[in-house]
C-alpha cells in the first residue's frame, strides 16, 4: 500500500503555497480512491453521489478573516457559520495567527484579541461565543431555549441548542469539525469529533440525542464536515484500530494504519439516516494545507487552534 500513499504525497496532488491574492486558488484535485489500482475493491470510499465537497476555492473572506461556509445553511437566514482558518490574527509562530486555543502555550492578550476580531467581523457579542473544554470524549452539552446558565465545568465535545444568540464553537488542528443544522425544528449542533470520539460515536450519539430532545428528523438535518487531517496524512497505531473501520484505511504496515476520519463520521451519519445530498465536507487536509490551517501532526503539537462556530441569530 505504500505506492497509494506516494500518490496521496506527490507533487502533482499536493497543493501550492498560499500567498497574497491566491487564497482561493491552490486546488488539490479530489480523485475517488477506488479508482486507484491498490485501492480496487477496498468498498466505497467515495461513492460519488450527491455530497457537496468543497476545496480551497470555496474560500470566502470577512473584513480580512478567510474562511468557509456551506452557503445552503447561510441561505436558511436565521443561522450564521463558519469554519475559521489559521490567517488574520495577530498570534506569533508557532501559533501564527488567528489561534483560539489558551491551553497551547500562546499569549493570553493575543488570544483575547484574536476572539475579538472574529467575534467583531461576524458581528455577534464575544460574551456569546461559547467555547468547550474538549476532552476527546462523548459528552454533550444540551442548551434549550429558555437559557439560564451554564454548568460549572464545560468539559464537553459536542454541543446541541435551539437557543438563539449562542455560538456554539469547537476547536481543531486535525480533529473533524462538524456542524448541524435542523431547518425545520430549528436546533443547531456542533462536535469535535477526533479519533477517541470517532471510537465512541460522539457523531452518532449527537443525531439521536437531538431527535430525543427536540424531536428532529434525519431528513431535516443540514450537515457540515470542517477541514481536518486527511486520509493521506493520519495514521494510526494497529493497537487503537477499531475493525469497523476497515472500509475507511488501508494497513501500511508495522503496524500501522491510514485512516480517513472523516469519512468514518460521514458514515455514522448515514447509518442514522442522512442522506449524501443533506452533507457537506470542505475536504482539505489540514496537514497538507498547513499554510492555511493549524495541524498538530504537521506541526509536531507546537501549534494553535482553529474556530469553527454556528450560532441561531434569531427565532420565529
Amino acid at each position: 500500500m505504500r505506492e497509494v500513499l506516494e500518490w496521496l504525497r506527490s507533487p502533482k496532488n499536493s497543493p501550492s503555497p498560499l500567498t497574497g491574492e491566491e487564497l482561493g486558488e491552490g486546488d488539490k484535485e479530489l480523485v475517488p480512491l477506488p479508482s486507484i489500482p491498490s485501492l480496487q475493491g477496498r468498498g466505497n470510499y467515495l461513492r460519488g453521489k450527491a455530497m457537496n465537497i468543497s476545496n480551497r476555492s470555496s474560500l470566502r473572506t470577512k473584513n480580512g478573516l478567510p474562511y468557509f461556509e456551506n452557503p445552503e445553511i447561510s441561505q436558511l437566514g436565521w443561522v450564521q457559520h463558519g469554519f475559521l482558518t489559521r490567517k488574520g490574527g495577530v498570534s506569533l509562530p508557532p501559533y501564527d495567527t488567528l489561534n483560539l486555543s489558551n491551553e497551547n502555550g500562546d499569549q493570553v492578550e493575543n488570544v483575547s484579541q484574536n476572539k475579538n476580531l472574529i467575534t467583531t467581523s461576524f458581528s455577534f457579542d464575544l460574551k456569546r461565543l461559547l467555547l468547550l473544554h474538549q476532552i476527546h470524549q462523548d459528552r454533550i452539552l444540551l442548551i434549550k431555549e429558555p437559557f439560564c446558565n451554564l454548568p460549572s465545568s464545560l468539559e464537553f465535545d459536542a454541543l446541541i441548542t435551539n437557543a438563539s444568540n449562542i455560538f456554539l464553537s469547537i476547536l481543531t488542528a486535525d480533529c473533524v469539525p462538524i456542524v448541524v443544522v435542523d431547518q425545520k425544528r430549528k436546533v443547531i449542533a456542533a462536535i469535535h469529533a477526533g479519533r477517541q470520539g470517532t471510537a465512541l460515536h460522539i457523531t452518532t450519539k449527537v443525531l439521536k440525542k437531538m431527535k430525543e430532545e427536540f424531536g428532529c428528523s434525519p431528513g431535516d438535518l443540514l450537515i457540515t464536515l470542517g477541514p481536518s487531517i486527511g486520509f493521506c496524512c493520519y495514521e494510526i497505531d494497529e493497537k487503537v484500530f477499531l475493525p469497523e473501520w476497515e472500509p475507511f484505511s488501508i494497513l501500511v504496515g508495522d503496524g500501522k494504519m491510514m485512516v480517513d476520519l472523516a469519512r468514518i463520521n460521514i458514515a455514522q451519519m448515514e447509518k442514522e439516516g442522512v442522506k449524501e445530498e443533506q452533507i457537506s465536507w470542505i475536504d482539505l487536509c489540514t496537514s497538507c494545507h498547513s499554510d492555511l490551517f493549524f495541524s498538530q501532526r504537521k506541526e509536531r503539537g507546537k501549534t494553535g487552534r482553529q474556530l469553527s462556530f454556528i450560532g441561531i441569530t434569531r427565532l420565529g
